[in-house]
């Protein structure tokens, strides 16, 4: 008995978890890729693979970290939108760009940074 409710508390919790992120209104985040992380690892949060992209106020990863947003994969409790492989590919690859270039990013993520909407990548 003991299991079934601590599945059903876990369950109970990302529901919770991914209306708040629903209800949440997109915002734009300026500043510069620190680190872009591809995964295929299946995570209930953020899908069947996903892109982390570490984001801080400086270029080279100086100045303040400001947070972690994801590109989401297929299956994602957190309700953004999912990307395709190919997409989530194409992405980190230029994250990884934007990164080792210093190239400044706007993302606009949905409310909590859980997911990417859109991405600008900005000329110096």
């Amino acid at each position: 008995m003991k299991r079934a409710s601590i599945v059903v508390a876990a369950v109970m919790m990302s529901v919770g978890f991914a209306s708040t992120a629903l209800a949440a209104s997109p915002i734009t985040v300026n500043g510069y890729v620190c680190a872009a992380t591809y995964t295929r690892q299946p995570n209930l949060t953020y899908g069947q693979g996903y892109v982390v992209v570490q984001m801080n106020t400086g270029a080279n990863c100086s100045g303040s970290f400001v947070g972690n947003y994801y590109y989401l994969g297929s299956g994602a409790s957190s309700g953004g939108y999912e990307y395709s492989e190919a997409e989530r590919l194409g992405l980190f690859e230029r994250a990884t760009q934007a990164a080792t270039q210093g190239t400044p990013v706007s993302l606009y993520v949905e409310g909590a940074g859980i997911g990417i909407l859109n991405t600008t990548y900005r000329g110096n």
